[in-house]
C-alpha cells in the first residue's frame, strides 16, 4: 500500500508509503487522502489526524513525475487532476479534525500543497521545502496557491513560485511555512507532545476557530456568518463548555468529551 491510513488511539495517521521514490504522491494517494479524512471524521474517538512519510527521507518529493504523461497529458486530465488537487487539499482544510504535518526531509511541490493545507506544520532540521512548478512548466493550482499566500504573504510566494528552489528548514521557520524546526532525532517525540495537546484540548472549540478561519480564507464568495454563528453556538451550549469552567473553578485538569 502507497498510503498507510491507521488509527491509534485518538490520532488517525496517514503515511506516505512510497520510500524508494522519496514518497512521491501518486494517483491511488491522491485519492486515498480524502477517504481516509472522511472516515476520521466519522470517527468521534479521532481527535486529531498526523500525516507524514514513511522513514525519514522525504516527507513526500512532490507528486510521482511517472504519472505526468497519464495525468497531464492534454488540457482535459490536467483539469481532472487539478480537479482532484482540490478535492483533496478541500478534504484536509474542511475536516474539523486538526492536522498536523510531521516534516522530515523533502517537502517538495503536492508534498508541500499537503503540508501547507495541514493546520500545523513542524519540521525536523533535515527539511528541504520547495515548489518547482516553474522549473517545470507547470501551471501550479489556484488553491495551492492561495494557501501559500496566505501563509508566507505575497513577497515570499512570488519569489517561492519564481525561483524553484529549495529552502532548508530554518528558512521555512523564518518565512512562516513551518511552526518549529527541531533536530530530526526529536523530531517524533516532539509532534507526541502537540498533539497529547490537541488531544487533551476541548474538540468543539477548535472545531470552532478552524471553521471561522476557514472561512475568511475560502478562495469564493463571502464568508458564511450563519455557519460561524452555528459553530459557536454550539461550542457555547456544550458539555465541554460546562465542564472546562467547572475544571476551572475546581482547579483541575478539564476532560473534554466533544459533546
Amino acid at each position: 500500500m502507497t498510503l498507510l491510513v491507521e488509527k491509534r488511539g485518538a490520532v488517525g495517521w496517514i503515511v506516505f508509503n512510497q520510500p524508494a521514490k522519496r514518497n512521491a504522491i501518486n494517483d491511488a494517494m491522491w485519492r486515498g487522502i480524502p477517504v481516509a479524512l472522511e472516515r476520521f471524521d466519522a470517527d468521534a474517538e479521532v481527535r486529531c489526524v498526523v500525516f507524514r512519510g514513511a522513514g525519514t527521507e522525504a516527507f513526500a518529493a512532490g507528486a510521482d513525475i511517472s504519472e505526468f504523461d497519464k495525468v497531464r497529458s492534454d488540457k482535459g486530465a490536467i483539469a481532472q487532476y487539478d480537479d482532484l488537487l482540490d478535492q483533496v487539499l478541500h478534504s484536509i482544510q474542511g475536516s474539523m479534525k486538526p492536522s498536523v504535518a510531521m516534516i522530515h526531509g523533502f517537502c517538495i511541490g503536492g508534498g508541500l500543497e499537503i503540508a501547507l493545507a495541514c493546520d500545523l506544520r513542524y519540521s525536523g532540521a533535515s527539511g528541504q521545502f520547495g515548489i518547482p512548478a516553474a522549473k517545470l512548466g507547470l501551471a501550479y493550482n489556484v488553491e495551492g496557491h492561495k494557501r501559500l499566500l496566505e501563509t508566507v504573504g505575497h513577497a515570499r510566494a512570488r519569489e517561492i513560485m519564481f525561483l524553484g528552489r529549495r529552502y532548508p528548514a530554518d528558512e521555512a521557520l523564518l518565512m512562516g511555512l513551518v511552526h518549529g524546526v527541531v533536530p530530526d532525532a526529536d523530531l517524533e517525540a516532539y509532534v507526541t507532545g502537540i498533539v497529547r495537546t490537541l488531544i487533551e484540548n476541548a474538540p468543539l472549540a477548535i472545531a470552532n476557530t478552524k471553521t471561522i478561519l476557514e472561512e475568511f480564507v475560502k478562495s469564493s464568495g463571502t464568508p458564511d456568518a450563519a455557519r460561524m454563528r452555528a459553530a459557536i453556538e454550539r461550542c457555547a451550549k456544550s458539555a465541554d463548555y460546562i465542564e472546562g469552567r467547572r475544571a476551572f473553578m475546581e482547579k483541575r485538569k478539564p476532560r473534554f468529551t466533544g459533546t
